[in-house]
């Protein structure tokens, strides 16, 4: 009796061990999926952090260059008023000399020789200038 009480025994403690060593193993493909997928969800959170930052970098970039195209386009704009501004200023001023000039020409008294050349490329150079200006700026006068 002792011999079944001891075989009873053994056969419960190697049900037991192989059960244990079953769920052991069970455990550990458990335990090695977990980790495979943390090192999956660690790569794709690194993947999306590097996507969002070349996309954050992308749009900054993006939005530099407009701000860029938008100052430079104001600048731009400022500097054609300030020269057309400049232009119509030397217009109105030398153009009454030019225009009597052009209509007298060498008849006005003491112009010599050296001066009525000055002012023809004067009064040519200023035809040039005020082809810079606007149409409505020149059709005023």
């Amino acid at each position: 009796m002792l011999t079944l009480i001891l075989g009873i025994f053994s056969i419960s403690f190697a049900c037991a061990y192989a059960l244990s060593v079953y769920r052991s193993k069970k455990l550990t493909e458990a335990f090695a999926q977990l980790l495979i997928s943390q090192a999956q969800l660690e790569q794709a959170q690194e993947n999306f952090f590097k996507t969002t930052a070349a996309i954050n970098d992308s749009d900054v970039h993006t939005q530099n260059f407009i701000k860029f195209l938008s100052d430079s386009r104001d600048w731009a704009f400022q500097y054609i008023e300030e020269v057309q501004s400049g232009l119509q200023k030397f217009v109105e001023e030398v153009e009454p000399q030019i225009n009597h000039y052009n209509k007298y020409g060498a008849a006005i008294e003491g112009t010599m020789p050296p001066y009525d050349i000055a002012l023809k490329k004067i009064s040519k150079e200023m035809e040039d200038l005020k082809k810079f200006l606007p149409e409505e700026t020149i059709d005023r006068r």
